[in-house]
């Protein structure tokens, strides 16, 4: 297991939601946080503020998931300028209709993250 080999101080991962509930994003969180498991390491996930899913959703029909403002550990200030040119590089995400593209309109400079497997007690 890479993760074994390379130490890591823990992992980064969909929240539990998938996101979008897509089956690739939900298996990989479930993946890393039973491999996270025999190492103690923690697990943060990437989520998305409910209000923002819920605008998604009606916006764009699709099945965005978000967690109350109460589930969420940290909202961090991020710069979008490598997000937004590592996007149009994909032909997929290109246009400004898209849900990533609207997503991070909706969400400007703050991204949100939750434990879903928080660092031992008394870890630094």
């Amino acid at each position: 297991m890479l993760a074994a080999r390379y130490h890591p101080a823990g992992l980064l991962v969909f929240d539990d939601t998938g996101i979008t509930g897509h089956p690739d994003h939900r298996a990989a969180t479930q993946a890393a946080v039973r491999a996270a498991s025999p190492l103690s390491l923690p697990v943060l996930a990437w989520a998305l503020h409910a209000g923002i899913a819920d605008r998604l959703g009606a916006e764009t029909g699709q099945p965005f998931a978000g967690q109350a403002p109460g589930r969420l550990d940290f909202a961090i200030r991020v710069s979008r300028t490598r997000q937004r040119q590592a996007a149009l590089l994909h032909a997929s995400q290109v246009s400004p209709a898209t849900p990533l593209w609207r997503r991070l309109e909706l969400q400007g400079d703050i991204e949100h993250l939750r434990w879903l497997v928080p660092p031992p007690a008394g870890a630094a």
